[in-house]
Order: C-alpha cells, then structure tokens, then sequence
C-alpha cells in the first residue's frame, strides 16, 4: 500500500509542508518541475502562484529546479517552443517571477532521447537529474481522465511519440451521415481531409479537432478508443519513467479548478467538481487512483481508471494507497 499526501483546498498554502513530508529533499541537482503552462486563451491550467512555491520549496532543500513541459503535436499556440514560450510568458510564467528558468523540453527542433522504437523522451527531461510531476486533474476527452499518469506519457515526449499515442483516436467517418459542409476540412491543419471528405489516415495526428466541427455525427472515435489511448498512456508513461538516466521522482496532483477538458483547451471554462485540495505521492498509480476516487468515478465519461490499472499491470505503482493528511 502506497502513501498519498493530502492538504484541502481550505489548507493549499501548506503546499511546501505538503512537499517535504512526500520528500522533496530527495529532488536532488537540476530537477525538472514538469507541468502543463496552459493553451493559449485557457484560464483553468495550475497558476504560476503555485509553481513559484514549488520552486521556492525544491531549491530550500538544495534542488536547481526548472519549469517545463513540451510542444504540441497540433498547429495551436505551443506548436514550436518558440510559440510555446510566448504563451507561458503570456500565462505569466516568467523566469523572473518563478525565480527559476523556463525551458521547453523537446526545445527548438523537437529532440528526443529514442528508448524503444516507439517512444523517445524530451531532451532537457532526460537530461535532468529528478523530477517533479505537477499536474492539473481533470476530464479528457477521450482518455476519460488526465493526471499524472498522461502528464508523463504526452507531456515529457516529442511529437512523435504523442502521435504514436494518439493513433487510436482517429476518426471513423460514416459517409451516409456527410453533408458535404466542408467544416472537417476548414478545421484540419494537417491537410488530412480530401474534397470529398475521405480521411486520409497517414497525415491525420487524431487531435480530433474534425469531430468537433462536424455537426451531422459522421466524424465519430472509434468506440475502443479511450481503452486503447489510455493503455497507451500507461505504456509509454512506462517507458519514460523506467529509461531515465534517474529515479528520483514526485507526483503532485492539483484537484483544484476541475473541467470536462484538459488544460489544452481554449473554451470557456466548465466544472465537474468543486475544488478539492492536493495529493502528493512518490507513486504516480497511487496518486492518480486518489485523485478519480476524491472527485468520484461517476463524473467522468466513461472508465477514467483504465490507464491506471493498466500502469499498475506494467509495475509502475500500487492501486491501494492510504491518504495522510497534512
């Protein structure tokens, strides 16, 4: 049984307290603080407030810590690093606030440490010394759930791996149900979309932005795909966490500012939960499967606990976990 570190909402400025009981004293040399900065117009990603007293907490205890996180697989506002840092300084997530560099992990021409023929991990991520994992809980669609488990998987790798994720969640087009209104194509930055509307699957990434303009339900998931992203999410939060060069590791999970979607998206902000609190864990199977059950299953489309059984088939952490509240 693994331990979860909690602090309510009412208590989040003992988050320092909250991180040394979890031991970040361990986060030793340049630790890289691994979160999502937010996409371009999104308001619910995990403030810069917050990052600052990690920083603050982390080098207290004698870690040089960074913030990062990686570019995007889908032409938006954080595609290149250069977009990517316009955006965080644009959030507020400036060096000079922070108390601490930014760096974007993948950097100027997407690098990769390859580990297997799958997946490769963002360069300044490999190259680190121990790393904190921050990351925002909410809803996905279609994984269902995102914490610290897809944190790892999509945010610490290039975009080829995120592709290689992302797969599973190409579109099924149904052509009896077509209008012919050519929103697909309009939407489609990847050029994936004949005039006649066929997908052309090698150049779709299966960001889903074509299944969100279509209004006529032609555009579908396949119906195994959030099973089939989310095993993958585990996969390759596997290969990340067992190829680094260390295994110093933290798992901090914010509860706060709860959506349907993930901190990619632009659209106004909707809540499936009020604000809970943090977890902390050193096992990321444990403080992920705290998290779905502090903000309850049945608020989540579909099974948002798949990728977490499946991390804990591949070994990276233990289902049952006990809360110590801080």
């Amino acid at each position: 049984m693994s331990e979860v570190y909690f602090i309510d909402v009412k208590a989040i400025e003992k988050v320092e307290t909250l991180l040394e009981k979890v031991g970040v004293g361990n986060l030793t040399g340049t630790v890289a603080l691994k979160m999502h900065m937010g996409e371009r117009n999104n308001k619910t990603f995990i403030k810069p407030l917050y990052a600052q007293k990690i920083v603050e907490a982390v080098k207290k205890h004698g870690g040089d810590p960074f913030v990062t996180d990686t570019t995007t697989m889908y032409k938006e506002e954080r595609y290149t690093a250069m977009d990517y840092y316009r955006t965080a300084y644009a959030h507020g997530f400036l060096p000079s606030y922070l108390g601490c560099p930014v760096i974007i992990a993948d950097g100027l021409k997407d690098e990769g440490v390859p580990v297997n023929e799958k997946v490769e991990i963002a360069k300044s991520i490999y190259d680190s010394d121990s790393m904190l994992v921050v990351s925002h809980a909410t809803g996905h669609v279609p994984s269902s759930f995102a914490g610290a488990i897809k944190n790892v998987a999509m945010g610490c790798v290039p975009k080829k791996t995120k592709i290689y994720q992302h797969e599973v969640t190409r579109p099924v087009r149904n052509p009896d149900l077509c209008t012919d209104c050519d929103k697909c194509r309009e939407v489609c930055k990847q050029d994936a979309i004949t005039e006649d509307h066929e997908l052309i699957l090698e150049s779709c990434i299966g960001c889903g932005a074509c299944m969100g303009e279509c209004e006529s339900g032609a555009l579908k998931l396949p119906d195994d795909a959030s099973e089939n992203l989310q095993n993958r999410l585990a996969e390759v939060a596997h290969a990340v966490l067992r190829n680094l060069p260390y295994s110093n590791f933290v798992f901090v999970n914010f509860l706060i500012d709860i959506t349907p979607f993930c901190d990619c998206a632009e659209s106004d902000p909707e809540y499936i939960s009020p604000d809970i609190g943090v977890l902390a864990s050193k096992d990321i199977v444990a403080v992920d499967m705290a998290t779905i059950d502090m903000i309850g299953k049945h608020l989540f489309k579909g099974d948002p606990a798949v990728q977490v059984r499946e991390a804990h088939r591949l070994g990276l952490g233990e289902l049952e976990y006990e809360i110590a509240r801080v």
